[in-house]
């Protein structure tokens, strides 16, 4: 519960940071090292859940997600692309946010990305501090590797998440690297950079030196409590940003606090700036509720229109993934066991207790593969694919749109950028249970690798939007493979996939006469048409929302501008993943650390002259 507020109007603060999620958690602490006479609020809906067993040990991870402990437990609308399946949507229920929740695994996005959202779909203001050398600091700042080289001197008292390696490189892990070498693409280092094709082992989120979750709780925020300008009310949540009567004399909305109601009674804190960190479904929910949205949307939810910004909640993007597996040989060791046997996973947790090793000390995800539409097809197909793309784009008469969509044409063209993100999982994945029997069992005999699909950009674009019940949560609506171009692609990455399977690495390592995985088809894929067949029933969410609050110039339907200011107000910035304009190729957190970093620049600049409206 949240210490009792003082009297409406009696509290004043510098900065309010509504949500205590990985972005604000990390400007928290950079802001109480770097303005320490100022003082700074978090405001979090969730608790602050400190030495719990669940969120430290790495490998059980999966006791979080869908857990109401643990969990805001977020679902979208019945998707019908996904034969009207509702896709639920973890967000972390605690300080920290969905980095005390998520998987682990570590992966950047590439400069490509960077430099096409700076050029195409910012102001010339933006387009330095936004490129991919305006960013290649920020990317460095946030997390210090265990097995990198040390920071410099002058930041080495900064809070970092903790990130590391497997501690051994196991059989699959090492065959999956020879596997992408036998397609001709040698192993590449991992790290925000140029793109490259093949194969990489990636870090995950995890303390090395504890074998412990490293999450932006535990990295960042709690330090910054230790300093004395930074302070903390958990269980409150926020129903709306509080502007003043009058405009400024630029004719902008001047955010005078926060508004929320605790135990039957309505708050306000004052503050000079708010910085909503709420995430990527509740960030626009705030903002529409301000009166700050579309006008149809808040004319149906009965919210008064303030300034209508109708990029609000829309733009909705999400990394939707598919997979296949196949049987190894039983001397190959997998995680299948654990999910047959309930005994190995007390044997496992109880050698982590003690000794702070074996599977419950690392991630599930080390290994993963970039690999784009040249890798796919032949010479003929390829161009037969970019032509479909280029027809689209041309095609496409909303502005926003084109010019997303022109960025992700870039990419699809390039021979060295990913279509996909793959990756490897050294255990059965089942995702179509919803379409088989009720009588199906859980899991299947055998031990099994798993190669997935994670498509990189896709074209499909949903919404997120306040209910006209304030009490339920935002209206979700993916869209998932609502474009035609994103079936297409993922498929002919599923078919990349039946194509490692038949390589001699892959070859070795399967079950002669195994068996095959989706349930749903239990053969290999032989046609695009097979491929197109399954993603329907197999696909299944990256936990990667973004977009619904995208930095992009406001006659394209950004929310925010290159200085994550929402447009039309002076004083309220937008910093969690809704502001990533495009999704990035791998998992996004890494993208939602850099712009946190790149935030407290801005701010920390602004607040040496002063607060600025310009």
């Amino acid at each position: 519960m949240p210490n009792k507020p003082l009297s409406p109007g009696a509290e004043h603060y510098d900065f309010i940071l509504v949500g205590a999620g990985s972005a604000s958690c990390l400007i928290a602490s950079r802001l109480s090292q770097q303005l320490p006479d100022h003082q700074v609020l978090v405001l979090e809906a969730g608790e602050h859940i400190r030495d719990d067993p669940n969120v430290q040990t790495p490998g059980l991870q999966g006791r979080l997600l869908l857990n109401p402990a643990y969990d805001w437990q977020y679902s979208s609308v019945p998707e019908p692309g996904l034969n009207d399946r509702r896709v639920k949507h973890p967000r972390g229920k605690l300080v920290g946010g969905t980095s005390a929740i998520n998987s682990h695994s570590v992966v950047f996005p590439n400069y490509e990305w960077h430099d096409r959202i700076a050029e195409e779909l910012l102001s010339d203001s933006g387009r330095e501090e936004w490129s991919s050398q305006g960013m290649r600091d920020c990317y460095k700042r946030w997390q210090a590797e265990s097995s990198g080289p040390g920071v410099s001197n002058n930041e080495d008292s900064l809070d970092r998440v903790k990130t590391s390696f497997p501690r051994t490189i196991d059989v699959l892990q090492s065959k999956w690297t020879e596997a992408f070498e036998e397609l001709g693409h040698a192993t590449r280092t991992t790290g925000f950079t140029e793109s490259s094709v093949g194969a990489v082992t990636v870090t995950n989120a995890v303390d090395s030196s504890k074998a412990e979750r490293s999450h932006a709780a535990t990295a960042f925020l709690e330090p910054a409590l230790k300093r004395g300008n930074v302070i903390l009310r958990t269980g409150v949540k926020v129903d709306k940003i509080a502007f003043d009567d009058a405009l400024t004399a630029d004719g902008k909305l001047n955010a005078k606090g926060i508004r929320y109601t605790y135990e039957g009674e309505e708050y306000t804190i004052s503050a000079q700036e708010i910085i909503l960190c709420a995430g990527v479904f509740e960030s626009p929910a705030i903002l529409e509720r301000s009166g700050v949205g579309s006008k149809t949307v808040l004319a149906a939810a009965n919210v008064p229109i303030l300034y209508k910004l109708p990029g609000v909640g829309e733009n909705l993007q999400d990394h939707l993934n598919c997979g296949l597996s196949c049987e190894t040989h039983e001397d190959i060791p997998t995680r299948d066991e654990a999910m047959r046997d309930p005994e190995e996973p007390k044997a496992a947790l109880l050698e982590y207790q003690q000794s702070r090793t074996g599977r419950m000390s690392e991630g599930a995800a080390y290994s993963f593969a970039f690999t784009p539409l040249q890798m796919l097809e032949t010479a003929s197909e390829t161009h037969e694919l970019i032509e479909a793309v280029n027809h689209c784009v041309e095609a496409e008469s909303n502005p926003s749109l084109q010019a997303q969509y022109s960025v992700i044409q870039k990419a699809i063209e390039s021979p060295k950028e990913a279509t996909a993100t793959t990756f490897m999982l050294r255990s059965q994945r089942h995702r179509d249970g919803e379409f088989m029997p009720k009588d199906t069992p859980s899991f299947v005999d055998g031990n099994y690798v798993t190669v997935v699909a994670m498509l990189a950009h896709p074209f499909s674009r949903g919404s997120c939007h306040i209910s006209s019940d304030p009490s339920l949560q935002p209206d979700i609506k993916f869209n998932y493979l609502s474009h035609p171009l994103d079936t297409e692609i993922l498929a002919r990455h599923l078919r990349l996939i039946e194509r490692l399977f038949q390589k001699p690495t892959f070859t070795a390592m399967a079950k002669p006469g195994g068996k095959r995985l989706p349930r749903s088809f239990p053969h290999p894929i032989s046609s695009l048409e097979d491929a197109k067949g399954i993603l329907p029933i197999n696909s299944a969410t990256n936990y990667h929302p973004c977009g619904t609050c995208s930095m992009m110039r406001e006659e394209l339907g950004g929310v925010v501008d290159e200085r994550l200011r929402v447009y039309g107000t002076k004083n309220v910035r937008v910093c969690d993943a809704s502001v990533l304009p495009v999704i990035p190729r791998g998992n996004i957190l890494t993208a939602v650390y850099a712009f946190a970093e790149k935030a407290v620049e801005m701010i920390c600049r602004e607040a040496e002259s002063g607060f600025s409206s310009d």
